[in-house]
């Protein structure tokens, strides 16, 4: 309900980290270590209703290249959709002549503040890709069955993809009827 005492902790050129003690509302206090961050869009890119733009990239965080949808960081003052358009184009080389927000979401609630918002990006052309010297990305063009199929596999373990795909996967008549009009 209330923050009673914080204290910064580290202060990094995007995450702040702060210890902080907070009354919650039962009454009990509870000290936490909370990662200000900010928020962030995942872009579903749609090549076709069957063909997803998958990103194969390496995480140095875990050591380890992993399928992820593009995404990124909002910039100050930036809207979300001005956000989705850049990385997209960034991340995949691909402009979108449709973007539609979809949903968003808290990405790890128990530790950090960063909120998501989730586009599907369509009627994409080739613009060329323009990735930051500290993304290392290979794109990859995937059928949506062998997306899922991933998932089950535990080939795709990231969170905001997962969450992502799934979402298409569950209103994909709905979406292609909205797209198409």
């Amino acid at each position: 309900m209330s923050i009673t005492h914080r204290a910064e902790i580290f202060r990094g050129r995007r995450v702040k980290l702060y210890v902080e003690e907070h009354l919650l509302p039962n009454g009990n206090k509870a000290l936490r270590e909370i990662i200000r961050f900010p928020n962030s869009v995942v872009i579903l890119p749609l090549i076709t209703f069957d063909k997803i733009v998958l990103l194969y990239q390496y995480r140095p965080a875990i050591r380890r290249w992993i399928y992820e949808l593009p995404a990124g960081i909002i910039e100050e003052g930036e809207d979300p959709a001005e956000t989705a358009s850049r990385e997209l184009i960034e991340e995949t080389g691909y402009k979108a002549g449709i973007l539609k927000q979809v949903f968003t979401m808290y990405l790890a609630p128990g530790y950090s503040t960063e909120y998501m918002y989730a586009f599907i990006a369509y009627d994409l052309k080739e613009v060329g890709a323009k990735p930051e010297p500290y993304e290392v990305i290979k794109r990859r063009i995937i059928n949506i069955d062998n997306a899922l199929a991933m998932i089950i596999n535990h080939e795709i373990v990231d969170a905001k993809t997962i969450a992502l795909i799934l979402y298409y996967a569950f209103n994909r008549n709905n979406i292609i009827s909205t797209l198409r009009k």
